[in-house]
Protein backbone atom coordinates (compact mmCIF):
# COMPACT_ATOMS: atom_id res chain seq x y z
CA UNK A 1 0.00 0.00 0.00
CA UNK A 2 1.02 3.49 -0.66
CA UNK A 3 0.44 5.87 1.84
CA UNK A 4 0.84 10.15 2.53
CA UNK A 5 1.42 11.36 6.01
CA UNK A 6 0.45 14.58 5.96
CA UNK A 7 2.00 16.84 9.46
CA UNK A 8 3.50 19.50 10.54
CA UNK A 9 6.20 20.74 13.22
CA UNK A 10 3.44 23.09 14.78
CA UNK A 11 3.89 21.51 18.16
CA UNK A 12 5.53 18.31 19.05
CA UNK A 13 2.14 15.74 18.81
CA UNK A 14 1.55 15.67 15.65
CA UNK A 15 5.31 14.60 13.95
CA UNK A 16 5.44 12.20 16.64
CA UNK A 17 2.01 10.58 15.44
CA UNK A 18 3.39 10.82 12.19
CA UNK A 19 6.58 8.73 12.42
CA UNK A 20 5.41 6.38 14.61
CA UNK A 21 2.43 5.40 12.23
CA UNK A 22 5.22 5.56 9.27
CA UNK A 23 7.39 2.98 11.69
CA UNK A 24 4.39 0.85 11.98
CA UNK A 25 3.17 0.57 8.62
CA UNK A 26 6.48 -0.01 7.10
CA UNK A 27 6.53 -3.53 10.18
CA UNK A 28 3.12 -4.19 9.19
CA UNK A 29 4.07 -3.77 5.09
CA UNK A 30 7.74 -4.13 4.23
CA UNK A 31 6.89 -4.12 0.32
CA UNK A 32 4.76 -0.45 1.01
CA UNK A 33 5.47 2.66 0.69
CA UNK A 34 5.14 5.39 3.18
CA UNK A 35 5.88 9.07 3.04
CA UNK A 36 5.86 11.78 5.97
CA UNK A 37 5.08 15.44 4.08
CA UNK A 38 5.47 18.87 6.04
CA UNK A 39 2.87 19.94 4.05
CA UNK A 40 1.89 23.31 5.99
CA UNK A 41 5.81 24.28 5.85
CA UNK A 42 6.63 23.40 2.07
CA UNK A 43 3.41 23.82 0.67
CA UNK A 44 3.75 27.89 0.76
CA UNK A 45 5.53 30.55 2.73
CA UNK A 46 2.28 31.41 4.05
CA UNK A 47 1.39 28.59 6.11
CA UNK A 48 5.23 27.85 6.90
CA UNK A 49 5.16 31.87 8.21
CA UNK A 50 2.02 30.42 10.25
CA UNK A 51 3.93 27.46 11.79
CA UNK A 52 6.90 29.60 12.80
CA UNK A 53 4.88 31.39 14.55
CA UNK A 54 3.29 29.49 16.45
CA UNK A 55 6.69 27.71 17.30
CA UNK A 56 7.74 31.27 18.50
CA UNK A 57 4.65 31.96 20.08
CA UNK A 58 4.83 28.86 22.20
CA UNK A 59 8.58 29.41 23.36
CA UNK A 60 8.23 33.16 23.81
CA UNK A 61 4.47 33.92 24.82
CA UNK A 62 2.19 31.23 25.25
CA UNK A 63 -0.68 33.86 26.22
CA UNK A 64 -0.49 34.87 22.82
CA UNK A 65 -2.45 31.64 21.80
CA UNK A 66 -5.51 33.11 23.44
CA UNK A 67 -5.22 35.70 20.11
CA UNK A 68 -3.68 33.32 17.91
CA UNK A 69 -5.65 30.13 18.18
CA UNK A 70 -9.04 32.12 17.93
CA UNK A 71 -7.81 33.63 14.75
CA UNK A 72 -6.92 30.20 13.17
CA UNK A 73 -10.19 28.52 13.95
CA UNK A 74 -11.13 30.94 11.22
CA UNK A 75 -8.64 29.48 8.79
CA UNK A 76 -11.24 27.41 7.21
CA UNK A 77 -12.83 30.18 5.55
CA UNK A 78 -9.51 30.25 3.15
CA UNK A 79 -10.29 26.50 2.27
CA UNK A 80 -13.90 26.46 0.44
CA UNK A 81 -13.82 22.72 -0.65
CA UNK A 82 -9.90 23.31 -1.94
CA UNK A 83 -6.76 25.19 -0.83
CA UNK A 84 -5.63 29.03 -1.76
CA UNK A 85 -1.93 28.67 -0.12
CA UNK A 86 -0.26 25.91 -1.29
CA UNK A 87 -2.47 24.16 -3.42
CA UNK A 88 -0.51 23.44 -6.81
CA UNK A 89 2.19 22.04 -4.65
CA UNK A 90 0.00 19.90 -3.06
CA UNK A 91 -1.43 18.62 -6.47
CA UNK A 92 1.94 17.90 -7.98
CA UNK A 93 2.45 15.95 -4.64
CA UNK A 94 -0.27 13.83 -5.13
CA UNK A 95 0.12 13.01 -8.61
CA UNK A 96 3.61 12.28 -7.87
CA UNK A 97 3.22 10.10 -4.98
CA UNK A 98 -0.30 8.51 -6.55
CA UNK A 99 -1.05 7.20 -2.84
CA UNK A 100 -3.50 4.91 -1.71
CA UNK A 101 -4.45 6.41 1.23
CA UNK A 102 -3.92 10.02 2.82
CA UNK A 103 -3.05 9.99 7.17
CA UNK A 104 -3.62 13.72 8.29
CA UNK A 105 -1.94 14.30 12.02
CA UNK A 106 -2.64 18.26 12.39
CA UNK A 107 -5.89 20.41 12.33
CA UNK A 108 -5.01 22.52 9.97
CA UNK A 109 -4.60 19.55 7.32
CA UNK A 110 -7.94 18.27 6.41
CA UNK A 111 -10.63 20.73 5.49
CA UNK A 112 -9.86 21.52 2.02
CA UNK A 113 -6.93 19.24 1.58
CA UNK A 114 -8.74 15.92 1.57
CA UNK A 115 -11.25 17.52 -0.97
CA UNK A 116 -8.56 18.34 -2.76
CA UNK A 117 -6.55 14.86 -2.70
CA UNK A 118 -10.04 13.08 -3.62
CA UNK A 119 -10.09 15.12 -7.25
CA UNK A 120 -6.49 14.48 -7.77
CA UNK A 121 -6.37 10.84 -7.26
CA UNK A 122 -9.78 9.31 -7.70
CA UNK A 123 -10.48 6.55 -4.88
CA UNK A 124 -8.18 7.56 -2.46
CA UNK A 125 -9.13 7.32 1.02
CA UNK A 126 -8.77 10.23 3.56
CA UNK A 127 -8.44 9.32 7.73
CA UNK A 128 -7.50 12.03 10.11
CA UNK A 129 -5.56 10.62 12.97
CA UNK A 130 -6.37 13.16 16.02
CA UNK A 131 -4.01 13.63 18.42
CA UNK A 132 -5.92 15.26 21.41
CA UNK A 133 -7.14 13.68 24.31
CA UNK A 134 -10.56 15.80 24.95
CA UNK A 135 -13.17 17.48 23.00
CA UNK A 136 -14.81 20.84 24.29
CA UNK A 137 -13.38 24.59 24.46
CA UNK A 138 -9.57 24.16 23.24
CA UNK A 139 -10.38 21.32 20.40
CA UNK A 140 -10.09 22.70 16.97
CA UNK A 141 -13.04 22.81 14.20
CA UNK A 142 -10.24 22.34 11.34
CA UNK A 143 -9.96 19.27 12.42
CA UNK A 144 -13.36 17.61 11.02
CA UNK A 145 -14.69 17.34 7.47
CA UNK A 146 -16.52 15.04 6.25
CA UNK A 147 -14.58 13.82 3.52
CA UNK A 148 -13.00 11.91 6.10
CA UNK A 149 -13.67 8.00 5.90
CA UNK A 150 -12.81 7.85 9.62
CA UNK A 151 -11.72 10.07 12.22
CA UNK A 152 -9.62 7.78 14.56
CA UNK A 153 -9.03 9.30 18.06
CA UNK A 154 -7.47 8.54 21.06
CA UNK A 155 -9.71 8.82 23.68
CA UNK A 156 -13.77 8.48 24.00
CA UNK A 157 -13.83 11.78 24.97
CA UNK A 158 -13.19 13.15 21.97
CA UNK A 159 -14.94 10.88 19.65
CA UNK A 160 -18.27 11.80 22.15
CA UNK A 161 -17.57 15.37 20.90
CA UNK A 162 -17.13 15.21 17.37
CA UNK A 163 -20.55 13.18 17.25
CA UNK A 164 -22.17 16.59 19.92
CA UNK A 165 -20.68 18.75 16.75
CA UNK A 166 -22.92 16.81 14.51
CA UNK A 167 -20.50 14.88 12.75
CA UNK A 168 -22.86 11.76 13.82
CA UNK A 169 -21.78 9.53 10.26
CA UNK A 170 -18.55 9.79 10.66
CA UNK A 171 -16.57 6.86 12.16
CA UNK A 172 -14.46 7.92 14.98
CA UNK A 173 -13.11 4.52 16.45
CA UNK A 174 -11.81 5.42 20.00
CA UNK A 175 -8.76 3.13 19.34
CA UNK A 176 -5.88 4.89 21.83
CA UNK A 177 -2.41 6.03 21.10
CA UNK A 178 0.20 4.69 18.18
CA UNK A 179 3.78 5.03 20.09
CA UNK A 180 7.07 4.51 17.75
CA UNK A 181 7.34 0.30 18.15
CA UNK A 182 10.94 1.97 20.15
CA UNK A 183 9.43 3.50 22.45
CA UNK A 184 6.03 0.63 23.23
CA UNK A 185 9.25 -1.91 23.43
CA UNK A 186 11.09 0.01 26.21
CA UNK A 187 8.31 0.48 27.75
CA UNK A 188 7.24 -3.09 27.81
CA UNK A 189 11.02 -3.81 29.08
CA UNK A 190 11.67 -4.91 33.10
CA UNK A 191 13.90 -1.98 34.33
CA UNK A 192 17.03 -3.46 36.00
CA UNK A 193 17.69 -2.28 39.47
CA UNK A 194 20.71 -1.05 38.21
CA UNK A 195 19.32 1.92 36.47
CA UNK A 196 16.85 2.61 39.61
CA UNK A 197 18.65 5.03 41.36
CA UNK A 198 18.28 6.28 44.97
CA UNK A 199 17.42 9.81 44.60
CA UNK A 200 13.81 10.69 43.15
CA UNK A 201 14.57 11.79 39.29
CA UNK A 202 12.70 15.32 38.39
CA UNK A 203 12.06 15.97 34.56
CA UNK A 204 12.28 19.10 33.52
CA UNK A 205 10.51 18.55 29.69
CA UNK A 206 10.60 20.85 26.66
CA UNK A 207 8.81 20.30 23.00
CA UNK A 208 11.13 19.52 20.46
CA UNK A 209 11.48 22.95 19.97
CA UNK A 210 12.90 23.46 23.27
CA UNK A 211 10.38 26.09 24.99
CA UNK A 212 11.82 26.14 28.42
CA UNK A 213 11.59 27.70 31.74
CA UNK A 214 14.31 25.42 33.17
CA UNK A 215 16.67 27.96 34.41
CA UNK A 216 13.86 29.64 36.72
CA UNK A 217 13.54 26.38 38.04
CA UNK A 218 16.49 25.04 38.57
CA UNK A 219 16.86 28.55 40.86
CA UNK A 220 13.88 27.35 42.87
CA UNK A 221 14.77 23.83 43.29
CA UNK A 222 18.32 24.50 44.78
CA UNK A 223 16.85 24.27 48.28
CA UNK A 224 16.11 20.44 47.41
CA UNK A 225 20.13 19.69 46.55
CA UNK A 226 20.55 16.39 47.91
CA UNK A 227 17.20 15.47 47.86
CA UNK A 228 16.59 15.01 43.83
CA UNK A 229 18.04 14.63 40.98
CA UNK A 230 17.47 17.19 37.85
CA UNK A 231 17.63 16.23 34.21
CA UNK A 232 16.85 19.24 31.96
CA UNK A 233 15.23 18.04 28.02
CA UNK A 234 16.24 21.31 26.06
CA UNK A 235 15.00 20.14 22.24
CA UNK A 236 16.86 20.22 19.40
CA UNK A 237 17.51 23.94 20.95
CA UNK A 238 21.91 24.00 21.40
CA UNK A 239 21.05 27.00 23.14
CA UNK A 240 19.37 25.68 25.84
CA UNK A 241 21.44 22.98 26.18
CA UNK A 242 24.44 24.98 26.98
CA UNK A 243 22.68 27.43 29.01
CA UNK A 244 21.64 24.63 31.67
CA UNK A 245 24.95 23.20 30.83
CA UNK A 246 26.82 26.74 32.53
CA UNK A 247 24.44 26.51 35.23
CA UNK A 248 25.07 23.23 36.28
CA UNK A 249 28.67 23.76 36.32
CA UNK A 250 28.33 27.05 38.38
CA UNK A 251 26.16 24.97 41.03
CA UNK A 252 27.01 21.54 41.14
CA UNK A 253 25.06 20.94 44.68
CA UNK A 254 22.09 20.02 42.88
CA UNK A 255 23.10 17.40 40.49
CA UNK A 256 21.47 18.52 36.72
CA UNK A 257 22.38 16.58 33.62
CA UNK A 258 21.20 18.88 30.80
CA UNK A 259 20.07 16.71 27.72
CA UNK A 260 19.65 17.44 24.29
CA UNK A 261 17.10 15.60 21.77
CA UNK A 262 16.28 12.11 22.64
CA UNK A 263 14.76 9.54 21.00
CA UNK A 264 11.28 7.43 21.49
CA UNK A 265 13.48 4.73 23.22
CA UNK A 266 15.46 6.69 25.55
CA UNK A 267 11.97 9.00 26.56
CA UNK A 268 10.59 5.91 27.14
CA UNK A 269 12.91 5.44 29.61
CA UNK A 270 13.17 8.54 31.46
CA UNK A 271 9.42 8.10 31.61
CA UNK A 272 9.17 4.95 33.45
CA UNK A 273 12.40 6.07 35.91
CA UNK A 274 11.05 9.44 36.58
CA UNK A 275 9.80 10.52 40.23
CA UNK A 276 7.79 13.48 38.02
CA UNK A 277 7.81 15.47 35.03
CA UNK A 278 6.96 19.17 34.39
CA UNK A 279 5.97 20.46 31.29
CA UNK A 280 3.66 22.37 29.29
CA UNK A 281 -0.03 20.72 28.66
CA UNK A 282 0.83 19.17 25.72
CA UNK A 283 -0.92 16.36 24.12
CA UNK A 284 2.38 14.14 23.41
CA UNK A 285 3.28 14.66 26.89
CA UNK A 286 0.44 14.08 28.26
CA UNK A 287 -0.03 11.26 26.08
CA UNK A 288 2.91 9.53 26.62
CA UNK A 289 2.96 10.43 30.56
CA UNK A 290 -0.31 8.59 30.52
CA UNK A 291 0.35 5.43 28.58
CA UNK A 292 4.12 5.22 30.93
CA UNK A 293 1.90 6.02 33.97
CA UNK A 294 4.49 9.17 34.74
CA UNK A 295 3.66 11.49 37.12
CA UNK A 296 3.39 14.99 35.06
CA UNK A 297 3.11 18.20 36.84
CA UNK A 298 1.60 20.89 34.39
CA UNK A 299 3.88 24.17 33.81
CA UNK A 300 1.03 27.02 33.34
CA UNK A 301 3.51 30.07 33.00
CA UNK A 302 2.47 32.28 31.07
CA UNK A 303 -1.49 31.43 31.09
CA UNK A 304 -2.13 27.96 29.57
CA UNK A 305 -3.23 27.91 25.99
CA UNK A 306 -6.12 27.22 24.18
CA UNK A 307 -5.33 23.86 23.00
CA UNK A 308 -3.50 23.05 26.09
CA UNK A 309 -6.81 23.18 28.25
CA UNK A 310 -7.76 19.94 26.63
CA UNK A 311 -4.97 18.02 28.34
CA UNK A 312 -5.51 19.48 31.43
CA UNK A 313 -9.43 18.65 31.19
CA UNK A 314 -8.49 15.19 30.76
CA UNK A 315 -6.65 15.01 33.62
CA UNK A 316 -9.02 16.88 36.00
CA UNK A 317 -11.46 14.83 35.56
CA UNK A 318 -9.21 11.44 36.65
CA UNK A 319 -7.56 13.79 39.57
CA UNK A 320 -3.97 13.35 38.46
CA UNK A 321 -4.10 17.14 37.43
CA UNK A 322 -1.37 18.90 39.05
CA UNK A 323 0.10 22.66 37.44
CA UNK A 324 2.31 24.96 38.46
CA UNK A 325 2.05 29.10 37.82
CA UNK A 326 5.23 30.46 39.21
CA UNK A 327 8.55 28.44 40.29
CA UNK A 328 8.07 28.57 43.50
CA UNK A 329 4.87 25.91 43.19
CA UNK A 330 7.22 23.71 42.41
CA UNK A 331 9.53 23.43 44.89
CA UNK A 332 6.15 23.46 47.33
CA UNK A 333 4.95 20.87 45.51
CA UNK A 334 8.23 18.54 45.60
CA UNK A 335 8.51 19.32 49.24
CA UNK A 336 5.44 18.16 49.88
CA UNK A 337 5.92 14.84 47.98
CA UNK A 338 9.69 14.08 49.83
CA UNK A 339 7.65 15.25 53.54
CA UNK A 340 4.44 12.96 52.76
CA UNK A 341 5.35 10.30 50.39
CA UNK A 342 1.90 8.70 50.81
CA UNK A 343 0.46 11.80 48.85
CA UNK A 344 3.00 10.65 46.05
CA UNK A 345 2.06 7.45 46.05
CA UNK A 346 -1.57 7.88 45.69
CA UNK A 347 -1.35 10.11 42.41
CA UNK A 348 0.98 7.56 41.21
CA UNK A 349 -1.31 5.08 41.92
CA UNK A 350 -4.11 7.20 40.07
CA UNK A 351 -2.26 7.56 37.13
CA UNK A 352 -1.20 3.90 36.38
CA UNK A 353 -4.87 2.70 37.28
CA UNK A 354 -6.16 5.66 33.89
CA UNK A 355 -2.94 3.88 31.97
CA UNK A 356 -3.61 4.95 27.73
CA UNK A 357 -3.26 2.06 25.58
CA UNK A 358 -3.59 1.36 21.66
CA UNK A 359 -5.77 -1.37 20.34
CA UNK A 360 -2.98 -2.04 17.67
CA UNK A 361 -5.05 -4.69 15.70
CA UNK A 362 -7.59 -2.82 14.88
CA UNK A 363 -5.26 0.49 14.32
CA UNK A 364 -3.79 -1.96 11.39
CA UNK A 365 -7.47 -3.12 10.32
CA UNK A 366 -8.49 0.72 9.84
CA UNK A 367 -5.97 1.74 8.03
CA UNK A 368 -5.82 -0.94 5.52
CA UNK A 369 -9.10 -1.91 5.39
CA UNK A 370 -11.28 1.16 6.31
CA UNK A 371 -13.73 1.61 9.36
CA UNK A 372 -16.17 -0.96 8.22
CA UNK A 373 -13.27 -3.59 9.36
CA UNK A 374 -13.97 -2.45 12.76
CA UNK A 375 -17.39 -3.36 12.80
Amino acid sequence: MRVLIFTSSGGTAHDAAAYALQAWLKRWDPNGEVWVEHVLENASVFTRAGVALYNWIQRHGPWMHQIYWRVVEWEDVTKPGTLLAGRFYVIRLLRRLQPDLLISTHPHINRGHFDLAKRVVPGLRCITCCTELEGGFGFSRNWLTRRAEAFWTLSQEVSDDVRRRGYRALPTPALGPLFDPAFEEELEREIPESDIEQLPLLVLGAGANGANNHIRLLETLLPLAGNIRVVALCGRRQAAFRQVQVWAAQHPQLKVEPLAFQGPAAMARLYRTAWAMVARPGARTSTEALASGCVLVFNGFGTTMPQELLARRYFQARDIDRCIRQPKDLVALCRSWLEQPHQYQQLKARMQRHRLSADRDAIRQLLFHGPKALV
